[in-house]
């Protein structure tokens, strides 16, 4: 266990390296390509990239089956089974790998020859392989091993990669934007970082893992359930992306601008909560399987916690997110960026879609995709259709309308499900941690609204945000105290075991 505990401890370090390093380079590209090529530009680029998000889906079920499949494994050391597993998802990717390239070639030749855009044609297609080749040698060469390293724990070597990558690309990018008026060199750059960054991990697991023996027998039973991850999976991503795509179509570039720059501050907390919880749930994951009375012991803190922190997070968006939009954009006259509304409905989507996620895991721990695909199949119809009615009359906001009604209901089922179904308790355990927490987010509302600091100077923004940030967490932290006091007891237990260790 002291190991699990030094893996937990790198990765959750080397996580907040990366994230922290992330969110500071990943504002700068916008507001140059902003201030260079103008939103609409920024809007087709946004677009291409969501392209891309889709493109994954080609490998997404089968990479969750084999996470599944191998935690159980992992978590025993029966390698051998392991590398059958492993050996499967090797075969998957490489038929995989042909397919996405086939489509890659057909998405160039239609986004840069048949849909009109302000950029040239050629710059279109060429952008467009550049993006596809890290992700094509991925599936041939390396996205198998990156599996196994998140499962084994050690997501802090491809979290450090990642850091370098982000460092050396984003500076290239932008030297490169500074020199020259080059789409396609800037791709060019980030393309030929990226295939040397996805060079060492694939280097770095086979040393580590000289057990693997890709040539065992393929276990494609052990994956059987992938195509059931994918429908999983292809909700996520409808929920993730559907709105730009749907924006693009029914609005405009420049549309697709506004909420994409809007999505940049919410997708980097998502990620950074994203990269701290994969820090340590491979360990739950095994967990799950190898010893699930401390599983459940330990899972009511985790929810607790995890929500509980990520309502402060989106609180303090909600109150202080609109004027950092306006100093972002400032200077930036030919879109209107400036949308109370907007900013609600993000912090409401982002704070439902956290709400579910503890409880999701658990479907994922357990591995019941089949049982549960009919309720992604239902958010994903009803996703689409609210949102493209909405999108039609209320433009970017009726988009965010869309994704908010899906997730009213896959929240209900996922907590109906995965307390009723697989945790064996009460659905109430759930629902009292987010009323409590609710109840907290309408309080602050009520005292601030999304543009009570609107139009204010940065130095008072935050001097504004530090002072009210410590009142309102204060009070989310009180709040569950009062209300989830066994979470708050098994965090302290578990702190006295590791002391006595």
């Amino acid at each position: 266990m002291a190991n699990g505990d030094s893996r937990i401890k790198n990765n959750l370090v080397s996580s907040l390296i990366y994230q922290i390093v992330l969110i500071s380079l990943s504002f700068l590209l916008p507001r140059l390509y902003l201030e260079n090529f103008g939103s609409e530009v920024n809007g087709v680029l946004s677009t291409i990239k969501q392209i891309f998000v889709y493109m994954f889906l080609l490998e997404a079920g089968v990479g969750l089956a084999t996470t599944q499949a191998l935690y159980k494994r992992i978590g025993e050391k029966d390698y051998k089974s392991a590398s059958e597993v492993l050996s499967a998802t090797n075969s998957y990717y490489k038929r995989t790998g042909i397919i996405y390239l086939a489509i890659v070639l057909i998405i160039a030749v239609v986004y840069a020859y048949v849909i009109p855009t302000s950029i040239d044609s050629n710059v279109v297609f060429f952008i467009i392989i550049l993006t596809a080749l890290p992700a094509l040698f991925s599936y041939f060469v390396q996205a198998k091993y990156r599996i196994l390293m998140e499962v084994d724990g050690r997501k802090y070597v491809i979290n450090n990669a990642e850091t370098i990558l982000q460092i050396v690309s984003n500076a290239g990018k932008i030297l490169v934007l500074l020199l020259t008026d080059s789409l396609i060199l800037i791709q060019l750059v980030y393309c030929i970082i990226y295939l040397a960054q996805l060079a060492f991990l694939y280097f770095y697991a086979k040393r580590r893992y000289k057990w693997l023996d890709l040539k065992a027998k393929p276990d494609f039973s052990a994956i059987s359930q992938k195509n059931s991850v994918l429908v999983h999976q292809l909700s996520g991503m409808v929920f993730n992306n559907t709105d730009v795509i749907l924006i693009s179509v029914l609005c405009d570039f420049k549309a697709v601008s506004i909420y994409a720059i809007y999505n940049i501050f919410f997708s980097q907390i998502q990620n950074f909560i994203t990269s701290v919880l994969s820090s340590f749930t491979f360990a739950l994951g095994q967990m799950f399987h190898v010893n699930r009375k401390k599983f459940d012991r330990l899972f009511n803190a985790y929810e607790t916690f995890y929500i509980m922190i990520t309502s402060i997070i989106y609180t303090l968006m909600a109150v202080f997110l609109l004027p950092l939009i306006q100093i972002y954009t400032s200077g930036i006259n030919d879109a209107e960026y400036t949308n109370v509304f907007l900013v609600l409905l993000f912090v409401i989507m982002n704070l439902l879609s956290c709400f579910k996620l503890p409880v999701h895991s658990i479907i994922e721990f357990s591995g019941d995709f089949e049982k549960t695909r009919s309720h992604a199949i239902l958010e994903m119809v009803i996703n689409i259709t609210v949102s493209v009615i909405a999108t039609m009359y209320m433009g970017i906001c009726g988009a965010i309308i869309g994704t908010i009604a899906a997730l009213l209901y896959r929240c209900t089922i996922i907590i109906y499900y995965s307390n009723k179904k697989i945790l064996k308790r009460s659905q109430m355990c759930t629902y009292k941690i987010l009323i409590s927490n609710i109840a907290v987010f309408a309080v602050v509302m009520a005292v601030f609204f999304v543009d009570t600091f609107s139009n204010v100077s940065f130095l008072n923004l935050l001097l504004n945000g530090v002072i009210h940030a410590i009142w309102i967490a204060g009070l989310y932290l009180f709040v569950n105290f009062i209300f989830n006091k066994s979470a708050f007891e098994a965090i302290i237990e578990l702190y006295r075991e590791k002391k006595n260790q």
